[in-house]
């Protein structure tokens, strides 16, 4: 125990002169002396081996095994003969005037890493004070430089609703999987605010913008990224198609009477119309309490089919964007695209025409998606799961009053992750 303890302590048995341990309500009580050495007076510079007295010196050492450290260094002053001044001897483990070692400061940072602790957790595991843990992890964020990459992810995501601005921007690179900055707000102002300081030659330098179909993104593209090619981000046309079906069937369940096969098939199954058809087991039989017999999601499928012969049209124009989002063949992209949109406008539900007149808007960037850098399509999957990143941390907190401080904190653990290296 007493080499792990010496371990814990970042210490060399050899430096040691004497240590014992005990343990007294709950936590780890280390008591410890150094080998005298000869050390230079701060004052001439003398060395002196000459101890004036001792004195203990508690600190708090982080956490030892799950256990609250506490060390009690017996720590000499030394005497210097030239010019007569005492000072203490040098000691690895704890800054001079701090009653909290060099560890758990260490540990503050490394815990800091975890979305899921929030700074007054990481305080109470460490037995700090909520104020310790905030400022230091502020003062020692690694500090980072704004560089715009080749392949520019670009998303928004929600504050909160007691946040003064709803939205704020994330950036990423696409390659590095590496957030380049977040930016309080989504709007233009916003963003020309904080474009508009960044070097015209690292903006040349984006050649890929990813984005999702919001309009003002494509105005930064126009502005800010002359050079680039923007791209719609696949994942969010298949969820246009699929928010306008849902609409549809929504619609469709208030015409039906509680109770009845339609209004519970629409209510409790129509996730089977909305998934992607390869990701649904369609032999597999479950109990139906409704219906009181076991049941394929086949057999459902067809049933909500026959509540309005229209779902099916919907659900294989649906499939078929899917099938089409999977090619890679570059010539026949442009083709099927505009046989979809013709389609998509020829439904004669709204919702279905508002889709293709959507992507006809968007058609030259839907095509541009299919492109391919470096072994990966370009594509926001990777700043979503990021995104989520930074909504735990803001539920966890239960929101941040400083936006600085959810900044620097969601940079600091998307950048540190396994994730993002």
């Amino acid at each position: 125990m007493f080499q792990s303890i010496i371990t814990f302590l970042n210490l060399k048995e050899e430096e040691i002169l004497d240590i014992s341990v005990e343990a007294l309500n709950g936590d780890l009580i280390v008591f410890l002396s150094l080998k005298p050495k000869p050390h230079s007076c701060p004052t001439c510079g003398t060395q002196t081996l000459t101890i004036k007295d001792y004195h203990i010196r508690t600190f708090n050492h982080g956490i030892f095994n799950d256990r609250k450290c506490i060390v009690h260094y017996k720590q000499r002053r030394y005497y210097c003969k030239i010019c007569r001044s005492a000072f203490n001897e040098f000691c690895a483990l704890v800054s001079p005037r701090q009653r909290k070692s060099l560890s758990s400061h260490i540990q503050i940072m490394e815990l800091a890493k975890d979305p899921h602790l929030t700074f007054l957790k990481i305080a109470d595991f460490l037995n700090l004070s909520h104020t310790t843990v905030i400022n230091y992890f502020f003062e020692n964020v690694p500090s980072f430089k704004v560089v715009l990459p080749s392949v520019l992810c670009i998303d928004e995501f929600y504050l909160g609703r007691k946040s003064t601005k709803k939205y704020a921007t994330h950036l990423l690179d696409f390659l590095e999987n590496k957030t380049i900055d977040i930016v309080y707000g989504r709007t233009k102002d916003d963003l020309h605010s904080y474009l508009q300081k960044i070097p015209l030659n690292q903006r040349l330098n984006v050649k890929y913008l990813s984005a999702d179909m919001y309009e003002g993104f494509r105005f930064l593209h126009l502005t800010y990224f002359p050079n680039a090619k923007l791209c719609v981000d696949s994942f969010h046309v298949i969820k246009l198609i699929n928010d306008n079906f849902n609409t549809i069937l929504k619609s469709s369940l208030k015409l039906h009477v509680k109770g009845s096969d339609q209004y519970y098939l629409l209510k409790k199954k129509r996730f089977l119309l909305l998934s992607n058809r390869s990701s649904v087991d369609w032999l597999k039989f479950v109990y139906d309490h409704h219906f009181g017999y076991h049941i394929s999601n086949h057999e459902l499928l067809s049933r909500l089919f026959n509540i309005d012969p229209l779902f099916k049209e919907i659900y294989d124009l649906k499939e078929e964007y899917i099938s089409f989002n999977r090619l890679t063949d570059q010539v026949l992209i442009p083709e099927r695209l505009d046989l979809l949109i013709s389609r998509f406008k020829a439904n004669p539900r709204i919702e279905i025409k508002t889709v293709g007149r959507t992507l006809l808007k968007w058609r030259t960037e839907i095509i541009n998606s299919f492109t391919w850098f470096r072994g990966r399509r370009i594509s926001n999957g990777s700043i979503e799961s990021r995104n989520s990143t930074i909504k735990l941390l803001i539920r966890n907190s239960a929101g941040y009053r400083n936006f600085e401080h959810l900044r620097l904190r969601s940079i600091y653990v998307i950048n540190s992750s396994k994730k993002g290296r």
